[in-house]
C-alpha cells in the first residue's frame, strides 16, 4: 500500500492531488506504531515529504504536524522545517519535537517571536546557552517559564540576570526562591553566587537563603499560567507578546556589565569585573576610584567587552565620582586602538 503510494506521488503534478496524497501517506506512516522505522524508511519518507514541502497546502502541513511533530518518525531535517511554519502549526515542534536540531531552537530563540520563546521554554531537554537567549531576549512570562521548568539548567549568567530582575519585580524573587527550595542543583548555585559577595541580591533573598528559609517567599510566586487558546491534536498551546530586556538581547558578560552600567549599579559593576578578572573585589574597586585611566583601560580590555560598553563604563564612573568627562574621548581612541593590537595578535 505505502509503495503504490509513492509510486502514485512520483506521477502526480498536480499540487492539490499531491497535498491530498501526502496527507494519506502521513496518515499511513503514523499509524504503523507496532513497528518503529528504520532509519532508512525514517530518512526516505521525511526526504520524500521535503521534496514536495513546498507544494503543500496547509491542510496537509496540519497533518504533519498533528501526527508527526512530537514523535522521532521524522528526521532532524523535516522537523527544522516544520518550525519555520506559522506559529499554530509549528508551536508542538517547537515545545515536544525529540528530533528538532539545537541550531534550528538556537536560532528561533534568538530570532523569532515571544511566543515562540514561550513553547521552547517549556521543553524538557534545553542547554544552558539556549535557556540564556531566552533569559535575554524574552519578555518576563518566559523568565517565568524557565525558572518553574526544573528541567532547564541555568547558569551562572542566568542567575545574575535573574537577581537584576528580582530586585524590582517581585514575581521574579518569588520564583527564585521557589526554584532554589525544589532545585538542589539551583540552589547551591544561588549559594555559591552569594558566598562571592555578589551585591545583586536583594535582602530579602539573601536573608532566606543564609537561614534556610526560602518557603514563605516562594509561597508569593503565581501559577504560571499557559493562555490557552489553541487545540492541536488534544493539546492547548498559549499566546504572548512582550519585549527585550537584556543589552543587546545576548546573555553575555559585556551585556550584563552594560545592563549594571545603566542601572547605575556600580558596587555590581566592580563585583562583576573582578569576577570575570579573578582578582580582589577590593583591588578592582580601588582601581576604579583611581586616576589611572590607562590602567582601567587594560583592566577593561582584559575583559573583552566593546567600545560602547567601555564608553558607558567611562560616563558612569564620572557621574560617579563626579569627575569631567573631557579625557572620555582620548581615552575611546587608545581603547579601539588596544582593541585592533589583541585582535591582530589573535590572528597571528
Amino acid at each position: 500500500m505505502l509503495h503504490q503510494q509513492l509510486e502514485q506521488l512520483a506521477r502526480i503534478r498536480e499540487p492539490a492531488a499531491r497535498s491530498e496524497l501526502i496527507r494519506a501517506l502521513v496518515a499511513e506512516y503514523a499509524r504503523s506504531t507496532e513497528v518503529d522505522p528504520s532509519p532508512t524508511e525514517r530518512a526516505l519518507f521525511s526526504g520524500i515529504v521535503l521534496s514536495v514541502f513546498e507544494e503543500l497546502d496547509r491542510a496537509a502541513r496540519y497533518e504533519l504536524v498533528v501526527r508527526l511533530a512530537k514523535t522521532d518518525r521524522i528526521t532532524s531535517d523535516l522537523a527544522d522545517r516544520l518550525a519555520e511554519e506559522e506559529y499554530a502549526l509549528s508551536e508542538p515542534v517547537l515545545e515536544h519535537s525529540p528530533v528538532i536540531s539545537e541550531d534550528a531552537l538556537k536560532n528561533i530563540a534568538r530570532t523569532a517571536s515571544n511566543q515562540h520563546r514561550k513553547s521552547i521554554a517549556r521543553r524538557t531537554d534545553l542547554t544552558e546557552e539556549i535557556c540564556d537567549t531566552l533569559i535575554a531576549r524574552g519578555s518576563r512570562p518566559i523568565t517565568l517559564l524557565l525558572l518553574d521548568n526544573l528541567s532547564t539548567p541555568l547558569s551562572v549568567k542566568a542567575c545574575l540576570a535573574l537577581l537584576i530582575f528580582a530586585n524590582t519585580e517581585e514575581n521574579v524573587l518569588a520564583a527564585l526562591a521557589k526554584r532554589a527550595l525544589l532545585d538542589e542543583g539551583f540552589h547551591e548555585t544561588l549559594s555559591m553566587v552569594l558566598e562571592s559577595g555578589c551585591p545583586l541580591f536583594p535582602p530579602v533573598l539573601e536573608k532566606a537563603l543564609k537561614a534556610n528559609d526560602l518557603e514563605k517567599l516562594a509561597a508569593r510566586a503565581g501559577n504560571v499560567d499557559r493562555d490557552a487558546d489553541i487545540e492541536i491534536d488534544g493539546e492547548f498551546y498559549s499566546r504572548h507578546e512582550a519585549h527585550i530586556h537584556i543589552a543587546n538581547g545576548e546573555l553575555t558578560f559585556d551585556s550584563i556589565l552594560r545592563t549594571l552600567i545603566d542601572d547605575e549599579r556600580m558596587d555590581a559593576v566592580g563585583w562583576l569585573l573582578a569576577r570575570q578578572l579573578q582578582l580582589r573585589d577590593e583591588a578592582v574597586m580601588d582601581t576604579i576610584r583611581s586616576d589611572a585611566d590607562i590602567a582601567i583601560m587594560k583592566l577593561m580590555i582584559k575583559t573583552g567587552v566593546g567600545t560602547e560598553t567601555y564608553r558607558a563604563f567611562l560616563q558612569a564612573r564620572c557621574v560617579w565620582l563626579e569627575r569631567s568627562t573631557r579625557a572620555i574621548p582620548d581615552l575611546i581612541f587608545k581603547y579601539k586602538s588596544e582593541l585592533r593590537k589583541v585582535g591582530a595578535q589573535a590572528v597571528s
